[in-house]
């Protein structure tokens, strides 16, 4: 109907006739940004609906329109009014409002407020119940309104969340400045995420970063199952896209609970041997303080708890801000006359201006995983929450101290030799494969061939320097991906891959291949020309033996087939090994069965033939 109308534009009445028939027409949904690990719903992101009824070919051109009429303020409140009385309405569901906001409108935030807290109102909310989305993209020009425009959305309670991130030019420098509650992943970097190993280790170290800076990270566009577990593996925290739910412009359509994420949980939770900070028992709880204290009665406990050096502030919501500091505060009370100022009615100094952010963990967070990604870049602790909400403190010395007794406990589970996960977590790394049916898996088994030969002919000295060797050929071709690589002993190998897992058997023949060239080095000169070596075999018998090589056992656990064992998986692997070891190419693969296979079928055994 409008479209690009410039008799609408120039008509004294054209901005009536908009806004009616926007009032009429337009309708707003919401989608479910939802918590990776229990699936309850953290958060509901505002988008706009039926736009296309108006004439418009996309949602940013009916936006463009109503900021050339000069109505885009009054679009904006009759939007974010609608969207908070749906949420407000809906009983059951505690969850915060997502509202977007471009740059250019953050800078000017004060020509904004009076509306956006008219909408609130009149939605039933308050400032707290909302997370204000800042497009990652956009001109520079406004970077400095848009950080005081930020800071005072912050202060009266609004939380602050960059979209679309990894997308725009300066989006670390907005991650350093603007210090976001949440950072939403671009669809981009999430799409097939499970079968891209590079975008999985750029996300894992973008959420290292966020958490650094207490940024809580948001995988937009979860659309597959496997895009999800990907995504948890990552560290993410929330989740939002059509795998969970579309948006909906139907209040009864939201929930406070989504299956997708609940029936889909977190492997790490029943990953055997893995300790949470709940079972580590370090989780002090620690009293927090409401943002909104004044600072005198801050000061006061601080002087009358002298051992408390910092404190933990949340926001209306229970949700953790950061901490505050009694160094920070010393000042004030060392100053002339400080303590007295504090009392007066007069200043205006917020407690928030003291505030500085911290680490934010999950109760249920895998130990060794907090360790691994935050230890280097703690000061006072960290900060732990169950369900969003703050739950209790980490403290740096005790970290230290789990780092130091964690890094133990992997030691005594590494062979000794090459360093590699041994029995204990292969078995471990097994059973997480058996229990998340919702990926493909495959696991493998590496042997070496005339290995005691070898052995026998040079000494366990060189024989070592070939597990040595192949150890770190096995670290080069799958150190970069997901892939779990172990050692079960001697010259006994394993290694296990998920997601995508087309080309394993390609790269564990390149493996073995590399193996066997550079092994040749190992051996005397005669020996190489000769290509075999002359010694007692098992039997007591001399013969004649080929140089090293490698016999590989590979199993296939596809995607939703039947219920399997760890011992299931460990049993049709050692055969699939006497299998290889009897095949003239050193190679048996197998397959357990899907679905549709009888029970009695346990296993789809090829053994290639010359």
């Amino acid at each position: 109907m409008f479209g690009t109308s410039v008799p609408l534009l120039q008509a004294s009445d054209g901005k009536f006739i908009f806004l009616e028939r926007v009032e009429q027409v337009i309708q707003t949904a919401l989608q479910p940004i939802t918590d990776l690990r229990s699936g309850n719903a953290h958060g509901f992101e505002t988008l706009v609906r039926n736009t296309e009824a108006l004439g418009f070919s996309s949602i940013p051109e009916f936006f463009a329109f109503a900021d050339r009429l000069g109505v885009r303020a009054e679009v904006d409140a009759l939007l974010f009014t609608r969207s908070a009385l749906k949420l407000s309405q809906k009983a059951g569901v505690d969850a915060l409002l997502f509202v977007n906001l471009d740059r250019k409108r953050a800078a000017q935030i004060d020509e904004m407020l009076p509306a956006m807290m008219d909408g609130l109102r009149a939605g039933r909310l308050t400032p707290f119940d909302i997370s204000i989305e800042i497009t990652e993209g956009g001109d520079a020009p406004y970077r400095a309104g848009l950080i005081s425009g930020v800071a005072k959305l912050r202060s009266l309670g609004f939380r602050i969340a960059i979209d679309d991130f990894g997308t725009g030019h300066s989006g670390l420098q907005t991650l350093y400045e603007l210090q976001p509650d949440y950072v939403k992943i671009d669809r981009f970097f999430i799409s097939d995420i499970d079968r891209d190993a590079r975008k999985r280790a750029f996300l894992s170290r973008l959420v290292e970063l966020a958490h650094t800076f207490g940024t809580q990270v948001v995988a937009e566009g979860v659309e597959r199952a496997g895009e999800l577990h990907a995504c948890r593996d990552c560290g993410c925290d929330l989740v939002q896209g059509y795998f969970i739910a579309r948006p909906s412009v139907d209040a009864a359509d939201l929930k406070q609970m989504y299956p997708a994420v609940a029936d889909n949980s977190d492997r790490r939770k029943s990953q055997r041997g893995t300790r949470t900070l709940d079972d580590e028992g370090i989780v002090v709880a620690l009293e927090a303080f409401s943002g909104d204290t004044r600072l005198d009665q801050v000061v006061e406990y601080f002087l009358g708890h002298p051992d408390c050096t910092f404190l933990p502030v949340v926001d209306a919501r229970s949700t953790p801000i950061g901490v505050v500091r009694e160094r920070d505060l010393r000042f004030l009370v060392q100053a002339p006359f400080g303590r007295d100022l504090l009392k007066n009615a007069a200043f205006r100094k917020p407690l928030a201006d003291f505030v500085t952010r911290l680490p934010v963990v999950d109760h249920g967070i895998s130990a060794a995983h907090l360790i691994e990604r935050c230890v280097q870049s703690i000061e006072e602790g960290v900060i732990v929450t169950k369900d969003a909400r703050y739950f209790g403190f980490v403290p740096a010395t005790a970290l230290l101290t789990l780092a130091g007794s964690i890094r133990l406990r992997a030691a005594q589970n590494q062979n000794p030799l090459t360093h590699l996960p041994a029995n204990d977590a292969i078995i471990g790394h097994i059973g997480r494969g058996t229990e998340n049916r919702g990926r493909d898996h495959a696991f493998a088994y590496l042997d070496f061939n005339n290995f005691k030969p070898f052995n026998d002919v040079y000494g366990f000295h060189v024989g070592d320097r070939a597990i040595i060797m192949f150890a770190e050929i096995l670290r080069a071709e799958f150190g970069r991906d997901d892939a779990f690589v172990g050692h079960i002993g001697g010259d006994d190998f394993f290694v296990g891959l998920s997601g995508e897992v087309g080309e394993f058997a390609q790269r564990l023949r390149a493996v073995c291949a590399r193996f066997s060239a550079d092994a040749e080095s190992l051996y005397s000169a005669s020996h190489r020309q000769s290509g075999y070596i002359e010694c007692a075999g098992r039997d007591g018998v001399v013969a004649q033996f080929p140089l090293l090589s490698c016999s590989i056992a590979l199993l296939m656990l596809p995607a939703e087939g039947q219920p399997v064992t760890t011992d299931d998986i460990a049993h049709e692997l050692s055969g699939l090994k006497m299998a290889a070891k009897r095949s003239p190419t050193c190679f048996s693969a197998g397959t357990m069965p899907p679905p549709d296979r009888s029970e009695t079928q346990k296993v789809d055994v090829i053994s290639e033939v010359a």
